[in-house]
């Protein structure tokens, strides 16, 4: 309980991490469903299903500082950014990165994932996100000076004391329990993110680019298909041995996809870690 008194938003230390896992059954699985179904299912969709399948299993992990107090949440919502590129395509400048929210992704297939965050990308690309472009057309009328308290304003009523405001043109929780984003899409393998002070998420997980590997199976040296993660944590809410519980979990399930979509195993064990209020 010390950690969320002593130390300030994430501007302070955080616990970064990586791993690399087998990915050649995941992949099979993605394809086997695509095979099926028509439905383009990526490793991003995967670990977004797999953070909120830990995070729904260990409640204890899914939580949020609240006026220097842990707070355990009610919900599972995992933020998958989205690239909006320029309208020409290929101009950098004038790009930006927005985001939707899974909603209860815990409770969510990985194909119902998909479903939804394609939707609301869509939406975002296409400048169809009503509450997208109320926040940005808020924002565009504040001087950088007054801009930036004016945020944190913002993120302290609605995180620290549950004040809605939808109508201001502010989303509710906007980045959920975790944040997860796609390097591997822009030929990027590894990298780390920062954490944004007003999310008051536990952490930000990148997903790299899919590579060959050289792997010792059964004493032999073979090429295999790896998939880098890399996370970085608040430290206010996560320790190392959450941190451990979090990877371990999260591993087992990527390296076994078929527990992916097991909905039983996103239920919270009858132990938690530790106690906590619920926000």
């Amino acid at each position: 309980m010390l950690a969320p008194i002593i130390w300030d938003a994430p501007r302070d230390p955080t616990i970064l991490g990586d791993t690399e896992i087998a990915v050649a059954p995941l992949l099979a699985y993605l394809e086997a469903h695509h095979a099926k179904t028509g439905q383009k299912l990526t490793v991003t969709h995967a670990v977004a299903r797999g953070v909120a399948s830990v995070l729904g299993a260990h409640p204890d992990l899914n939580c949020i500082v609240r006026r220097g107090r842990l707070w355990m949440r009610r919900d599972v919502d995992v933020f998958c950014q989205v690239a909006v590129p320029h309208a020409d395509g290929r101009k950098l400048a004038g790009a930006d990165l927005s985001g939707a929210v899974i909603r209860n992704a815990d409770k969510r297939t990985m194909a119902e994932i998909a479903a939804e965050l394609q939707a609301t990308a869509d939406k975002i690309r296409h400048h169809k996100d009503p509450l997208l472009k109320q926040t940005k057309q808020m924002l565009s009328v504040l001087p950088p000076l007054i801009a930036r308290p004016f945020l944190r304003l913002l993120a302290y009523l609605n995180h620290d004391w549950g004040v809605d405001l939808r109508w201001m043109g502010v989303p509710d929780d906007p980045f959920g329990s975790i944040m997860v984003t796609s390097l591997g899409m822009f030929g990027i393998r590894n990298a780390y993110a920062p954490l944004f002070p007003n999310a008051r998420c536990i952490g930000v997980l990148l997903v790299g680019g899919v590579h060959d590997r050289a792997a010792v199976v059964d004493g032999q040296v073979v090429a295999q298909k790896a998939l880098p993660l890399t996370i970085a944590l608040d430290h206010r809410m996560i320790d190392g041995l959450q941190a451990s519980v979090f990877s371990r979990e999260l591993i087992r399930r990527l390296e076994n996809p078929e527990l992916l979509d097991d909905l039983t195993l996103s239920a919270p064990p009858s132990h938690p870690l530790t106690d906590g209020a619920k926000a």
